[in-house]
């Protein structure tokens, strides 16, 4: 007799992806991305939790593979979606961030080789005369859509262990 089982991986990929948007996009609590990602870590935990509550209640285990799975969904969308963000706020911004950057280091008294003012000249024209710089916008994205897929399988990952962990010492000591 076959089990008519219903599980949505969906929910969990979304959850998981809110979690890694909002910790990279909210002043403040974006810092939490300063120690290894740990914002886009906690959204791969997330979802793969809430995926494992689904397969609870069907008695299913966890398996790596869709943990993983699901870290790595997330960590795509919330990639698009936070490189879209900062795209929109830079263009939005009255302020030119490499100009503010480089008026910070000189007053740090760092001296910057030649050839990267020169580079950081060309990205702040293309801000003065593109309100934003695609150059800037597409290492971001390409850069997110990297760090955002690995760190969040690394938080499935992470998720997995820990459940299927717990599970073995709960069968163990029954």
């Amino acid at each position: 007799m076959e089990k008519n089982v219903s599980i949505n991986r969906l929910l969990p990929v979304i959850w998981g992806f809110i979690v890694m948007t909002l910790i990279s996009v909210m002043p403040l609590i974006n810092f939490i991305n300063l120690f290894f990602c740990a914002g886009i870590i906690l959204g791969g935990l997330a979802g793969v939790f809430s995926f494992n509550k689904q397969l609870t209640m069907q008695g299913m285990m966890l398996t790596y593979k869709d943990a993983v799975m699901i870290g790595i969904l997330s960590g795509v969308l919330s990639a698009v979606a936070v490189s879209g963000f900062n795209v929109l706020t830079l263009m939005y911004s009255s302020v030119n961030p490499i100009t503010e950057s480089l008026k910070m280091l000189g007053d740090f008294g760092k001296n910057l080789p030649p050839e990267v003012g020169k580079q950081l000249d060309n990205l702040s024209g293309e801000f003065n005369k593109y309100g934003f710089s695609p150059t800037l916008a597409i290492f971001t994205f390409v850069s997110n859509i990297i760090i955002y897929p690995l760190f969040g399988a690394i938080g499935g990952l992470l998720a997995a262990t820990i459940i299927n962990n717990k599970k073995k010492i709960n069968t163990t000591t029954v």
